[in-house]
């Protein structure tokens, strides 16, 4: 009976541990994933680069037969939060997606922008942004 007890005892403790780190955010360290604001999706390149030119700081992405046409990628939640704001405000109609960026060196300067990102100032925030997807159109 003790042995029921304490192994029982264990699962709860276990399953309350890991609702706690879950529930907190403590793995997101380990998330890889970043949000794309997509506004367009198309299979002409041609038509793809004509609705970029609708927007300041878009770019198209190739993605095995589509492209995509991003206006930010963005890891940190304040400033996901504030794009979509920002998106809204301006009657843009976005979707957003998670990409998974492996170089090390981009990674580092998003994280480097996002933190200045954070001012209250939309201008910074905008040019901020304006860095972060030319960033990213160099690394593909």
């Amino acid at each position: 009976m003790k042995k029921i007890l304490k192994i029982l005892f264990v699962l709860i403790l276990g399953i309350n541990v890991g609702y706690y780190f879950s529930n907190n955010k403590i793995f997101n360290v380990f998330d890889q994933s970043y949000k794309a604001f997509q506004v367009g999706v198309y299979t002409d390149i041609s038509i793809a680069n004509t609705y970029k030119s609708k927007y300041n700081n878009a770019i198209v992405v190739k993605d095995n037969e589509l492209y995509r046409v991003y206006v930010a990628i963005l890891k940190d939640d304040k400033n996901i939060k504030d794009m979509c704001s920002y998106l809204n405000r301006n009657n843009v109609e976005y979707y957003i997606r998670n990409v998974e960026i492996k170089d090390k060196n981009l990674k580092n300067k998003i994280k480097e922008y996002e933190s200045i990102m954070n001012s209250d100032s939309q201008i910074v925030f905008l040019e901020v942004n304006k860095m972060i997807m030319e960033s990213y159109e160099e690394s593909l």
